[in-house]
């Protein structure tokens, strides 16, 4: 029988678990509003114990990053079925310790700033000043590790689909901004939870963050509709060709194929076409002219190295004369170390590519202006910032997501409408299994196509010059804000 003091050592070796992973399950769901407040309380909850920081943000990737055990099996790429599952595991175990670890860091952090004393007896504007600063770190940690290979979502972009009206905060303050409002919102409930079992009052602080919350998803609600036309109507193509069938296709079938789509776009008058990630091979070369303007992604050579890029094909080519090379790579999935190019080729069908221009500015000669994100490039809004800010008009994004789950496609659709509404853009989807289809400035889902279907489909997007808030500043006002809050807690402490 269980003693109260087992129990009590049981409770909080579980508790933070259970936070990453309701935190982890919230991540592009639409239990957002239950578990991630929930979650980010237990995190608070947990600071006080350093190992508990570890293990919620541990179980926060294992959960939400766990499409990576899809990657099995990979005795496709010449692996035995037991090193595959290996290489599968280790892989999810590495990026879930590496977020326990940052977490386990920004904890000794709350620990030096915060709970040197006691938080409930603190003065209130040391406190806000305190909590603003370490929710602030937070958000400019996601900034940093976004800029990184080894980023895909965190808290800033796990408001989509859960909580669309707060999630419209990203016109003004990005990705990054969401991820301090979220952080801030579980502190206000560690601190009401807290000052109810000291039996203090926490009727004001509740009322005024109730008041405070409704605030924000009334402002984050508060947009200005783009009319919409239907002047530019753009055909895509939902290949639904998997990497693994891809291997056994040859050119002749692609080039059949790619003919059925220029005729469907030709009938619908449509004045661009759009094919995903990976659709063309290296050097393809049409038979005949091609019948209509397109982008498709493919394969090319430079200097010896292999790129895979966004290719353009105008009215009359038989080959590319205007391109755009994927820049963020995944890490072993495209782009392996140095050291190991003797040893593999990479968890990738074409072996390791090379990196192409940060730039994600793509000024076609036959469509206006383009913000291009190529897979991976989705999960980085900072370039696809630059690139809008730069005159891309439109963000469309391709991608080659086989073998993933529907959780990967989840995700990837709610970091696609994070982007179009960071930067009031509508976003073009192509993938070759889904998602595909169009979202709306607002970040909003115009239309979908069924997932793991060949479907060509005409789409009316909006190309736009607005610029947001957000697109304009990026994240200098969260920057600033840190320096300033920063230079606070140190006067503070002088003091």
């Amino acid at each position: 029988m269980l003693i109260p003091t087992q129990i009590k050592s049981l409770r909080q070796k579980f508790y933070p678990c259970l936070g990453g992973i309701l935190g982890g399950i919230s991540v592009s769901t639409h239990f957002w509003l239950i578990c991630m407040p929930l979650s980010l309380f237990i995190l608070w909850k947990g600071t006080e114990r350093r190992i508990a920081n570890f293990w919620w943000g541990f179980f926060f990737i294992l959960i939400s990053h766990s499409w990576l055990y899809d990657l099995h099996p990979l005795t496709w790429l010449g692996f035995s079925w037991s090193v595959s599952l290996l290489v599968t595991i280790s892989i999810l175990i590495f990026c879930s310790f590496w977020g326990g670890l940052l977490v386990y860091l920004w904890g000794l952090l709350v620990e030096i700033i915060l709970l040197r004393e006691d938080v409930f007896k603190i003065k209130i504007l040391p406190l806000i000043v305190k909590v603003f600063f370490l929710s602030l770190t937070w958000g400019i940690g996601e900034l940093i590790l976004s800029q990184t290979p080894f980023f895909w979502i965190g808290l800033g972009e796990s408001l989509i689909p859960g909580d669309i009206y707060l999630a419209g905060l990203a016109r003004w303050i990005g990705a990054s901004g969401l991820c301090v409002v979220q952080i801030l919102i579980g502190f206000w409930i560690f601190f009401i939870h807290g000052r109810w079992e000291r039996k203090l009052n926490f009727k004001q602080t509740l009322i005024f963050g109730i008041l405070v919350i409704i605030f924000f998803h009334f402002i984050g609600g508060l947009i200005t509709p783009i009319k919409r036309n239907h002047e530019y109507p753009v055909a895509i193509w939902q290949t639904n060709i998997s990497t693994r069938e891809k291997l056994k296709i040859d050119d002749k079938f692609i080039k059949e194929k790619l003919f059925i789509a220029q005729k469907y776009a030709l009938a619908n008058k449509a004045k661009l076409l759009v094919a995903p990630e990976g659709t063309l091979s290296q050097n393809f070369y049409l038979a005949e002219s091609s019948k209509v303007n397109f982008l498709a992604g493919g394969f090319r050579n430079f200097n010896n190295e292999m790129r895979s890029s966004l290719l353009g094909y105008q009215v009359g080519d038989q080959s590319y004369t205007s391109f755009i090379d994927k820049n963020r790579l995944v890490p072993l999935g495209e782009k392996i170390p140095t050291f190991l190019n003797n040893f593999s080729r990479g968890l990738s069908a074409v072996g390791g590519i090379q990196p192409g221009s940060n730039s994600r500015f793509f000024n076609s000669k036959f469509s206006p202006s383009l913000a291009i994100a190529i897979c991976y490039e989705i999960s980085d809004g900072l370039k696809i910032r630059k690139a809008v800010n730069n005159g891309g008009k439109l963000i469309v994004t391709i991608a080659n997501l086989d073998p993933y789950p529907i959780k990967l496609y989840n995700q990837f659709l709610s970091l696609a409408r994070l982007r179009s509404i960071e930067n009031k853009k509508d976003n073009l989807l192509v993938t070759n299994t889904g998602p595909s289809g169009l979202i709306s400035d607002d970040g909003k889902i115009i239309q979908i196509l069924d997932l793991n279907k060949e479907q060509n489909e005409i789409v009316f997007p909006n190309f736009s010059s607005e610029k947001n808030f957000y697109t304009k500043f990026g994240d200098k006002p969260i920057i600033l804000l840190l320096i300033i809050f920063m230079g606070l807690n140190f006067i503070l402490k002088i003091n």
